[in-house]
Formats: C-alpha cells, structure tokens, sequence
C-alpha cells in the first residue's frame, strides 16, 4: 500500500501556501494538513465525483446560450491584437463544450485502456452527443476513486506548468476535472458569490478586509476567512473567527457597562 502524502487538492491550499511562506519567511503557522488516502482525500474525491455528476447538465445549458442569449457582453478578449475574423453565433458555446468533451473523452480512453476494460471507439458513430456524453461520465463517476488516487498523472501537481509565455495545464484528472466544472459554470453564470458577510476587523491588522476565501477550503468545504490586505494574509477557520467576535463582543460589552465620568471619561470599576 502507498504511503499517504499531504492531499494535493484544494483542501491543502492554504497549507501549502502556509508552508511556502515558513521556508521563505520563517512564518510559523498552525495550519494543519489534510492527508490523502494515498494521495487525494475523500473530501477531494467527492468533490470530484459531484463536479462530474454535474457536467452534463452545464453541457446542456452552454449549448442553450446561442439560443437565449444568457450571456452578457464581453468586456475583454483572449486576443492580444486586433482579427478580422467574426466569430459565428455560438462558437463560444461550441469551443467550451468540444473542450470539456474532449477532456472526458481522453479520460474515458485512459479508464478503459489502464484498466483493461477493452477497446472502446472515442465516439461512436450515430450516437447524439448528450447520450455519448452521458454514458461517459457514468464510466468516470464509476472509476473516480481510481482517477484520482491510481491514474499514472494522479500526483502531478494541480498548478499549471509556465513554459515561456505558456501556462501547460496540469494532466491530474482531479485538476482537470475542476478546471473544466469551473469553465462551465462560470459560462453559464452560475460561479456568482453569495451576498458578501460582514466580518469584524482583521484580528492582526485591525483592517476591514476579511472575507470568505474564494479557493481556500478546509476538509468539511468551509472557505476559510482571509484578510485581503496583501501585508497581512492572515487566514482563520470558521471556529477561530468565532472565538474571535465573542472576545470582541465581551470587550465591548464590558467597556458599555463601565462606569463613565461625568467629562465623558471611563472610570475604574469599584471593587
């Protein structure tokens, strides 16, 4: 059996991130690790299984766009100069879902030749594409736990590779499997962010940008708090923040029931 490694999912982000600044820095911090079962947890492997489970669905929706226009108008382009080509009416929509079902179709391909499971054509011919595409994301929800902790790319780094001006993804199905959920819902608009929380002041720097991390998780998919200042970076879990307004709130209730001069001063409560 493998020797279980630090999970490297986005349960382990900040402690990787944690760890990067005590090598650099010498920041100690109290971040613990999430240990992968032999490399990826099962939080990460659920996490996983659902983002497939959910794909065919956003296929459907993205491939509806050029019907209902449900997308706003772009405000930049991938293109770093002017082209005098027009795109057609639902190539975005098009480009996205050859994207995505091309990735399931490499995968699939990978399951069924690592695995012995036969050969297998791609696409078969006179099958529609939401059926084919159905059927090979039941293969990959059924083979996830492999995919995840047995593919021969499963411990590959989840972060891209920059070769020149190039970012080369990461071939870790976890990390594609994200990456292609994360396109789909952001095409479809389904990426927006609850309304903001309120938080307290930064515990550390005592500025008002602490917020919900949007990619800093901990092993149950609660975000952790970060403060936004770049100075500060502190992060907090849910059961620190909490500990921490309830020492706030006994200061202030405290500092409301002291005893105040007439001048407008504090006085010292009487024993």
């Amino acid at each position: 059996m493998s020797t279980p490694a630090p999970c490297l999912g986005v349960c382990n982000t900040a402690w990787r991130r944690a760890e990067h600044d005590h090598a650099t820095t010498g920041t100690p911090h109290d971040i613990p690790v999430t240990w992968g079962t032999p490399v990826h947890c099962q939080a990460c492997v659920d996490r996983a299984r659902r983002h497939l489970a959910e794909l065919p669905e956003l296929l459907v929706a993205i491939s509806l766009e050029p019907l209902h226009g449900t997308r706003g108008p772009t405000s930049a382009t991938t293109n770093s100069a002017p082209t005098d080509t027009t795109p057609w009416p639902g190539q975005a929509a098009r480009l996205l879902t050859d994207l995505i079902a091309g990735g399931l179709a490499e995968t699939a391909a990978d399951v069924r030749r690592l695995r012995g499971l036969g050969d297998h054509p791609t696409r078969q011919p006179g099958v529609r594409e939401g059926e084919w595409i159905n059927t090979t994301v039941r293969l990959l929800v059924a083979h996830v736990d492999w995919l995840l902790q047995e593919h021969p790319c499963a411990t590959e780094s989840h972060d891209p590779v920059r070769q020149g001006r190039d970012l080369i993804p990461s071939g870790n199905p976890a990390a594609q499997i994200a990456h292609w959920h994360r396109a789909a819902t952001r095409f479809t608009r389904r990426d927006h962010a609850p309304e903001a929380k309120r938080f307290a002041p930064c515990k550390r720097c005592g500025g008002p940008w602490l917020a919900e991390s949007a990619d800093l998780r901990l092993v149950d998919d609660q975000p952790y708090i970060e403060c936004q200042d770049p100075d500060c970076r502190a992060l907090f879990t849910h059961a620190e923040y909490a500990r921490y307004v309830k020492d706030l709130a006994a200061q202030e209730t405290a500092a409301r029931r002291a005893p105040v001069h007439p001048d407008g001063a504090q006085a010292e409560a009487v024993a």
